[in-house]
C-alpha cells in the first residue's frame, strides 16, 4: 500500500498517527517506525498490520464486484474499508483493495465467499503502518 501523508497527529502517550490518501481513498493509522519519521507531502510504501476479524465484523455488500473498492475515515477517526474477497477458506480470507494491495485475515466463522464485496470498520488504534520505502 502507498500512502501520501497529509497530517501527523502526536498523542500524549508518544503514539504517532498519520492521516493521508491511498489510491482508493482516505486512510489513517498508527505510524510504527522508529527509524523513519513521517513527513507531510511525502509518499510511503507500507506494510499494514490489521487485527483478526470475525464474520460478523465484515458486512457483505449486495452489488458484489460492481461496488468500487475504497477506504474512508468516519467522524470517530475509524477507517472504513471496502474490498473484494479473492479467496476464502476455513479460517481465513484474502481481501483485495487495489492491484498492489491485498490483505490476509484470519477469520472466525463462515459464510464469506470468493468474489464477495465486503465492508468493515477498524479503529485507528488497530491499524499499524510499517513504512519500508519513500518516494
Amino acid at each position: 500500500m502507498t500512502i501520501l501523508i497529509e497530517e501527523i497527529i502526536k498523542e500524549l502517550n508518544s503514539k504517532r498517527f498519520v492521516k493521508g490518501k491511498t489510491e482508493i481513498g482516505a486512510f489513517m493509522g498508527r505510524w510504527m517506525s522508529r527509524d523513519v519519521d513521517p513527513e507531510i507531502g511525502k509518499k510511503y510504501t507500507c506494510e499494514l498490520s490489521l487485527p483478526d476479524l470475525t464474520v460478523e465484523d465484515m458486512r457483505v455488500l449486495p452489488d458484489g464486484a460492481k461496488t468500487p473498492v475504497y477506504t474512508d475515515i468516519d467522524l470517530d477517526d475509524k477507517v472504513v474499508f471496502k474490498g473484494m474477497i479473492w479467496a476464502a477458506e476455513q479460517g481465513g480470507v484474502v481481501v483485495s483493495f487495489a492491484p498492489d494491495w491485498i490483505e490476509c485475515f484470519e477469520i472466525r466463522g463462515s459464510g464469506l465467499n470468493a468474489y464477495d464485496s465486503v465492508m468493515f470498520v477498524l479503529d485507528k488504534e488497530d491499524i499499524r503502518i510499517y513504512p519500508y520505502d519513500v518516494e
